[in-house]
């Protein structure tokens, strides 16, 4: 298709059609045959797996939407895969953003586009320092710098390169709709697992040990109070997955967006999504939630539409998983003789004082401003930092824990700037301006007792957010004009693929 007829409309045509090159095209395809022949040779599975490659990187330089859609429905449910699964060596999400993400910012028309502005800039820092602080401590702590090493400390670029592929990519407003579409769909397997995981269907837990490389399926704690995990290798990652979906679905359903799929079609997402976070019973997840949707209700002007969506997600997750959750809370907050922990505090709580206080703090104190990078220092014998704030000081002390507030505060800033929209799209773009900015309150306090934001769930579902939002904000730069919103016909699936 060719570029729209209306004045003043930017239509994303694709690298490949917008200008014929002739000399690219042969040696592509010549380097294509002969690294499919090679392949072969080897083993004929692996030839095959190079021809789809070679499809779909044509397909998405072809029809560029198609890779911004690809990225939304599979990066954020594989982000728990461990590598190796299913592709030997490689981790799916972050193979399909290196690849298809990097397609997107290589070949997408440069006219209008997206800048940098300083939330891009403070995420870029971030992960620089990451990468920069992890080297050097690894040099200087003598770990060595190989793949094994280096793998970790350039993981936190894949989010930058989400989030920007999708903001210079979506700049149609239907095609935004339905990547948000997108990804509140693609939720409904990740809580199918969860039902699947309560209802004991014993072969769904091998197969997500199986994909995540996960242990505590065979722990003791998991058979005295199972909770569900999703395709992720912990019930943590999963609650932050469902948290990032429950709040930017809530927010549209009380800004009136209109979507591809019905407002009742959302409805039901965010219920199934709501029962499957307190099957997950993480208790700071399901808190902040709670805060966070009335603080949505209030920034939109419904505090009573959200009080009684609230109540009404109360009913029925009461009547589905509330002798669940209150299993859970009396795992919490119950007493054992002799524990001399107060009855106010919850026992996770507790357990992760003491370790903050006797392994982790003393061990930040000792490298205050350069941190230990990927290296776990000796005296410290539980490998898990149960916390955000602990594993960025951990990995680069306070520099890179300044960087990384910083960055948190250019989140909140980014949402609640668009938030304010007035312009094209503005319905859109201020809901999703306001989740985000909710996102980033509610997560101070999660992040707490948990990383969140460098463990898979949270962090993808929340960058193509960030970026369908920056699409939808800064794509009046380009000169889009919005075109109505909510078809639900052959027609409008057509034009949110080109």
């Amino acid at each position: 298709m060719g570029k729209d007829a209306r004045p003043g409309v930017a239509d994303v045509e694709s690298w490949l059609f917008e200008r014929p090159r002739t000399n690219v095209f042969v040696v592509v395809a010549t380097a294509g045959a002969l690294a499919v022949g090679a392949a072969a040779t080897v083993r004929p599975v692996d030839g095959i797996a190079l021809v789809a490659v070679i499809a779909l990187g044509i397909a998405v330089v072809a029809r560029p939407v198609l890779g911004a859609y690809l990225l939304v429905a599979i990066v954020p449910v594989t982000a728990g895969f461990q590598k190796g699964f299913p592709i030997g060596n490689v981790n799916l999400s972050e193979a399909l953003v290196a690849f298809v993400g990097g397609l997107l910012l290589l070949t997408v028309p440069r006219h209008g586009h997206l800048r940098w502005y300083a939330f891009d800039w403070m995420l870029f820092a971030f992960c620089a320092g990451w990468f920069v602080f992890g080297a050097a401590d690894a040099v200087l702590l003598h770990a060595g710098l190989g793949y094994s090493s280096l793998d970790p400390l350039i993981g936190p670029f894949q989010f930058l390169i989400l989030y920007r592929s999708l903001a210079v990519t979506l700049r149609r407003p239907q095609q935004r709709r339905w990547a948000l579409t997108v990804l509140f769909l693609s939720s409904l397997p990740v809580d199918l697992v969860a039902f699947l995981q309560q209802a004991r269907i014993e072969v769904v837990n091998r197969l997500v040990a199986r994909m995540t490389g996960s242990d505590v399926f065979g722990s003791y704690a998991f058979h005295y109070f199972a909770r569900a995990t999703g395709p992720f290798p912990h019930w943590t990652p999963l609650a932050g997955y469902l948290t990032v979906i429950l709040m930017s679905g809530l927010a549209c359903l009380l800004s009136r967006v209109e979507l591809p799929i019905s407002r009742h079609g959302l409805e039901v997402v965010l219920i199934l999504g709501a029962i499957a976070l307190v099957l997950s019973a993480e208790l700071s997840a399901i808190c902040c939630s709670i805060g966070g949707a009335i603080v949505l209700g209030i920034w939109a002007g419904r505090t009573r539409a959200a009080l009684r969506a609230l109540a009404i997600t109360a009913a029925v997750v009461a009547l589905v998983a509330g002798p669940y959750l209150d299993a859970r809370l009396n795992t919490q907050f119950s007493q054992s003789a002799g524990s001399g922990r107060s009855s106010l505090v919850p026992q996770t709580i507790s357990y992760r004082w003491q370790i903050w206080t006797q392994q982790y703090l003393p061990a930040i104190r000792d490298r205050l401003f350069t941190g230990w990078g990927q290296t776990l220092p000796a005296t410290t014998t539980w490998p898990y930092t149960e916390s955000q704030y602990v594993t960025v000081l951990m990995a680069g002390g306070l520099p890179l824990f300044v960087l990384f507030c910083y960055e948190l505060q250019a989140l909140y800033k980014f949402g609640r700037r668009i938030a304010r929209s007035d312009g094209d799209d503005a319905i859109l773009t201020r809901s999703l301006g306001s989740a985000l900015a909710v996102l980033v309150l509610i997560s101070v306090p999660m992040i707490a007792v948990y990383p969140y934001l460098t463990s898979g769930g949270m962090p993808a579902p929340l960058f193509i957010v960030a970026g369908i939002a920056a699409a939808a904000y800064f794509g009046r730069d380009a000169g889009d004009r919005a075109r109505p919103a909510g078809t639900r016909t052959a027609e409008g699936v057509r034009a949110a693929l080109t």
